[in-house]
């Protein structure tokens, strides 16, 4: 379906103004408006659209999907490789296990998958969707009668003997499908001041994007926010690592991204809070963050002799009218 005339006037009124360079969030959100009814098969594009459409809790897409992923194979880990317990297929199991196997199948490397399991990961996932029943009142899975084999048997072991921890995807494939979008429309833009003005349409990504909440397959609730992969860096000198060797590491913040939080509840264990990043970026947080986040201290008293810069980033982030993001508490004093 084409865009309406009056939606094509006002998208290229915020094109003009991202252009110029004299754009904020709401531009942005707007632009992502205007254009998400037109967005078809372009997943990565209207997974951060319904971010900003959306603002009860997300059931749904790929962020949703990577969180569950990741919770799953930590649960399958915490529950059954930490324990020394190997998972008996002959007997019905945790319908998670089931979710785990579908993940894992699509984030195994298929190189291997073929050259030491004949099967591609088509194959074995048709075989695990095939293979296993799930029944819902129960919230179990077993293996359907006269199902099953060495091969498939042999394949899943492979696939859950690791745990991924793979962003759902780079703002770059956001970037790329956002223009495609645009071209399909027929929305004039020019490409190279667009891309000149890249970097800040990701950092309103990030700031529209944060402090978002999941609800995940199994019932339970996760939440992403802004953060960098490492909230400090040493400025000088060694800390002590838990393992007692000293390291100098970081030196770096690392890049910004949007990570994603959530807590593992196994039968007669604690709570397990985890984390892992859900949108990856190359964006350097000196470049593009407030001085006023950075944070000169003394080391806490068991990291050793050294000084850390420590980044003070919230779930609630904005951009200032010089694009550099800040806390929004900080805006609203």
């Amino acid at each position: 379906m084409p865009l309406q005339l009056k939606d094509l006037a006002k998208l290229n009124q915020i094109i003009e103004r991202i252009q110029a360079g004299h754009f904020d969030e709401n531009d942005v959100d707007n632009l992502l408006m205007k254009l998400r009814a037109h967005a078809r098969e372009k997943t990565v594009f209207l997974e951060v659209a319904h971010f900003v459409a959306h603002s009860d809790a997300r059931d749904r897409g790929l962020a949703q999907q990577s969180i569950t992923a990741f919770a799953d194979s930590i649960q399958y880990f915490q529950e059954y490789v930490s324990e020394k317990c190997p998972l008996n297929l002959s007997v019905p199991f945790p319908a998670y296990i089931y979710r785990l196997f579908l993940s894992q199948a699509r984030l195994s490397d298929e190189g291997r998958l073929k050259a030491e399991y004949k099967m591609s990961q088509a194959t074995l996932i048709k075989k695990i969707e095939t293979n296993f029943l799930i029944d819902k009142k129960t919230g179990s899975c077993s293996l359907r009668s006269n199902k099953g084999g060495i091969e498939l048997f042999a394949a899943l072991q492979f696939i859950t003997g690791f745990i991924h921890s793979r962003a759902a995807f780079h703002v770059r494939d956001f970037h790329k499908e956002l223009k495609d979008v645009m071209r399909t429309q027929n929305v004039p833009f020019d490409e190279l001041i667009w891309d000149a003005q890249a970097d800040l349409i990701s950092l309103a990504i990030l700031c529209l994007v944060s402090n978002t909440d999941f609800v995940l397959e199994n019932g339970g609730r996760a939440s992403c926010k802004l953060q960098t992969e490492n909230h400090f860096r040493l400025l000088n000198g060694q800390r002590q690592l838990p393992t007692g060797i000293m390291s100098s590491e970081p030196t770096s913040f690392g890049r910004l991204m949007i990570l994603g939080e959530a807590t593992i509840n196994s039968p007669n264990k604690a709570p397990l809070q985890i984390c892992f990043p859900l949108i990856d970026t190359d964006l350097d947080p000196h470049e593009h963050c407030d001085q006023k986040l950075f944070v000169r201290d003394q080391a806490p008293e068991d990291f050793g002799d050294c000084n850390v810069e420590v980044i003070n980033l919230a779930r609630d982030m904005s951009l200032s009218h010089d694009f550099k993001l800040v806390r929004t508490d900080s805006l609203a004093r």
